[in-house]
């Protein structure tokens, strides 16, 4: 018992135990600890003492595999995981939001809906007349949509309600037949992707990701492409990516088992077959480069991530995440990557793009634009009224 209680001492001051006890670093954000700095009015009133145990904890050598095992324990023996996770039929895993909107249980309204849709078909009709902007709502893949028949017995999927992306897309549909002017652009790859699921055999979604494949989220960037092409009569001047090398392999890439890997179990779960596209980027690169705003949810990560952007896009292309923070296709000192979104920047920022992007899933469309639709129907129109 006494040296099972001197373990983490062990680990953490000698080299013993080095190799030993040892798992891979933890997966998830956990927000940066110092050390307390001593004085006599923190020790009185227990805020040291407070902030040296969180950081002692953070800093434990052993934390990892710890974590690691009792998460495994939890696993085997409780059948527990993260309380965010749901683990569905053969091995498929979720994350709880994502049902939780399948059922409609997050929806805004159809009044609220209808106005968002209202103030979009306003924006987009005095950007297209103004500046020449096309604004394209893109709608991801939903993985608990895609994958529903995998889904725990427990949940009531017979007579849901109403849900934020079946209401979109109803108004999206009754704005543009009764538009005599421009259409609202919208790519819906979660239809899309429903449509492809048994016709394709490369997997579009995974069993431990959250989000779209690497392979499906490179599928809907080449989607983009073109329809930005057609959309600005240059369809043959603009780059698209090259889909012929594609590799089948059970040895996962980048986030292909995200949700996999935030649970923290000690032994890996199981794999299955990924296919990923090889040398996608075309070397021979073709003139017409679009400026395009990019806001939109973490389903954004996969395209700017493969570096599509950075290579096919024009120089003042960005990347909104949420629209709150701003990543450029920079990768030098002029970079604004990780500032915050300015108040005062909203409205140049939108009149010096070529088309702007909405990219989120149905779970997200709770809030679809993250704050873009208000801000700049307010700052168009509230400036148009003060100039007259």
């Amino acid at each position: 018992m006494l040296f099972l209680i001197f373990i983490p001492f062990l680990k953490q001051h000698t080299n013993i135990l080095h190799n030993y006890l040892v798992a891979d670093d933890l997966r998830g954000w956990f927000p940066p600890l110092d050390s307390a700095h001593l004085s006599l009015e923190n020790w009185m009133d227990g805020t040291y003492q407070n902030q040296q145990e969180k950081f002692l904890k953070s800093d434990l050598k052993i934390r990892p595999y710890a974590v690691r095992v009792n998460n495994q324990l939890h696993y085997d023996a409780l059948d527990e995981i993260r309380n965010t996770i749901v683990e569905g039929k053969d091995g498929y895993f979720f994350e709880a939001m994502y049902i939780r909107s399948l059922q409609g249980l997050d929806f805004i309204g159809t009044k609220e809906i209808e106005e968002q849709v209202e103030k979009l078909k306003a924006i987009a009709d005095y950007l297209k007349k103004e500046n020449e902007i096309d604004i394209i709502v893109t709608i991801a893949m939903d993985k608990a949509i895609f994958f529903k028949e995998k889904l725990p017995e427990q949940y009531n999927l017979e007579n849901l309600d109403s849900t934020n992306y079946e209401t979109y897309l109803y108004f999206f549909e009754k704005f543009n037949k009764t538009s005599d002017t421009n259409k609202i652009h919208l790519i819906d790859f979660n239809q899309y992707f429903l449509d492809q699921k048994e016709k394709t055999e490369h997997a579009l979604a995974t069993k431990n990701g959250v989000h779209w494949s690497l392979y499906g989220g490179l599928l809907a960037a080449d989607s983009i492409q073109s329809y930005i092409g057609k959309l600005k009569g240059k369809e043959n001047e603009i780059n698209r990516l090259n889909k012929s090398e594609i590799t089948k392999t059970t040895e996962v890439r980048k986030e292909d088992d995200d949700i996999g890997r935030s649970i923290n179990l000690y032994s890996p779960l199981e794999s299955e077959t990924y296919s990923y596209f090889e040398n996608y980027l075309v070397a021979d690169k073709k003139p017409y480069k679009p400026n395009v705003a990019l806001i939109g949810d973490s389903f954004c990560w996969t395209i700017w991530g493969q570096d599509i952007p950075h290579h096919y896009w024009g120089d003042s292309s960005l990347f909104l995440y949420y629209y709150r923070d701003i990543y450029d296709i920079f990768f030098d000192k002029r970079s604004i990557s990780g500032s915050k979104f300015k108040e005062n920047k909203k409205l140049p920022f939108v009149q010096r793009q070529d088309v702007i992007v909405l990219l989120f899933t149905p779970m997200n469309m709770n809030s679809l634009g993250s704050g873009f639709i208000d801000d700049t129907y307010d700052l168009i129109f509230k400036k148009e009224n003060n100039d007259n």
